[in-house]
């Protein structure tokens, strides 16, 4: 009866030690979400800086809303700020979208990378354009890093509209640390 007592002694000092990592890592932010509200010129145009702290992937989501079904939406990445701000004609067609890794195939010179373009589907009011973007050196995860987003409408709607710019920082390698956003444009 006591080798049954120590198993099951032994097996809950198992359980209790299997759950401390959990517990540990809890305490250890692995994601920080952070959003602002902000408004897309009458051109059709919104710029956003996110700085980051430390070296840690960013889950992008820009909701654009108050718009007719068939507006179309790209969503512009950019590692230093854009040479050229501001509305200018784009045909998304005529350029790839980055799908991931950016590079030649998907860059809009003096802008940065087509990250993702959407349609306003029939029936709704809003589109949501998604990209996620990395400083991903967990050999230095305490260095910064800064990326530029460009949310544009290709037509010209001669109105503003109201966006939502939300970044979900994860952790690259022990935590996240909110990022700062701020609208430039």
């Amino acid at each position: 009866m006591s080798g049954r007592r120590f198993t099951l002694a032994s097996r809950l000092a198992a359980l209790a030690l299997a759950a401390l990592p959990v517990v540990t890592a809890g305490c250890a932010e692995r994601e920080e979400h952070v959003a602002i509200h902000g408004t897309m010129n009458a051109d059709g145009y919104a710029l956003f800086e996110v700085e980051n702290e430390r070296q840690q992937r960013n889950d992008v989501t820009v909701t654009v809303d108050d718009e007719e079904a068939g507006a179309t939406y790209v969503l512009i990445y950019s590692h230093k700020p854009p040479r050229n701000v501001g509305w200018f004609q784009l045909d998304p067609s005529a350029h790839e979208r980055c799908g991931g890794d950016i590079g030649p195939h998907c860059e809009i010179p003096g802008y940065g990378w087509l990250v993702d373009v959407a349609a306003v589907p029939a029936g709704a009011s809003g589109v949501t354009l998604r990209d996620d973007r990395c400083g991903c050196n967990a050999d230095n995860d305490d260095r910064d890093w800064t990326g530029y987003w460009a949310v544009m409408r290709v037509e010209r709607p001669g109105r503003e509209n109201l966006v939502r710019f939300e970044v979900w920082a994860k952790a690259v390698k022990s935590h996240a640390d909110e990022p700062t956003i701020r609208q430039l444009l």
